[in-house]
């Protein structure tokens, strides 16, 4: 009798050892049969991409120059290869290529000060610090020849034919260069008041 049960229960344990080790294989050959699918879609996507890039399909400056044309902006090539516009009454320069989806946008000057005021130039590092760590944009200074500190305000963002309504996608980060501007304005004013409450 204890035979039988040993019996038993030798091949009990040995149906599931063969359940598990089948169970096991399927599920590795499901996983490899999913993991090849996975590539050759990764690698026709890739295919699709490298086509798209090569083909024309990404004209980055030609749609650039359309889409400023129209929002009601007159593009200028210049001869170093940017454009210059005007929207909104401020003058703003993109760089775009045509083998590149994405462009750089800069509007320049948009606030200056002396270099010989070291109390305007430490409240303004300060507030450019803290608009770099939190805005979408970046703000670099420069010391122009005319001994002056300018600011500059810069923003790189992709720029495709597939993205939908791109005339409103342009005006939305043209708009985020006003927001800017007028946080650097706020921020440089109320450092200055808090510096003279501090002397009072």
């Amino acid at each position: 009798m204890s035979g039988a049960l040993t019996l038993a229960a030798a091949f009990i344990i040995y149906s599931i050892y063969k359940y598990y080790k089948e169970s096991q294989e399927e599920k590795e050959a499901e996983e490899n049969r999913y993991f090849e699918e996975l590539m050759s879609e990764k690698s026709e996507t890739k295919e699709n991409n490298e086509l798209s890039l090569t083909s024309g399909d990404m004209d980055t400056r030609d749609l650039a120059l359309r889409t400023l044309h129209s929002i009601g902006s007159e593009p200028i090539e210049t001869e170093e290869g940017r454009i210059e516009f005007e929207y909104q009454g401020i003058r703003f320069i993109m760089e775009a290529v045509n083998d590149c989806a994405f462009v750089n946008l800069i509007w320049p000057w948009c606030h200056s000060f002396s270099k010989f005021d070291i109390d305007e130039f430490a409240r303004v590092r300060q507030v450019v610090n803290d608009v770099n760590l939190r805005d979408t944009v970046s703000v670099v200074y420069t010391i122009a020849d005319s001994d002056e500190v300018a600011l500059h305000i810069k923003k790189n963002f992709i720029f495709l034919p597939q993205l939908p309504q791109i005339d409103e996608y342009l005006k939305l980060n043209l708009n985020s260069f006003f927001r800017t501007a007028r946080t650097l304005d706020l921020e440089i004013e109320k450092h200055r008041m808090q510096e003279c409450e501090k002397q009072v």
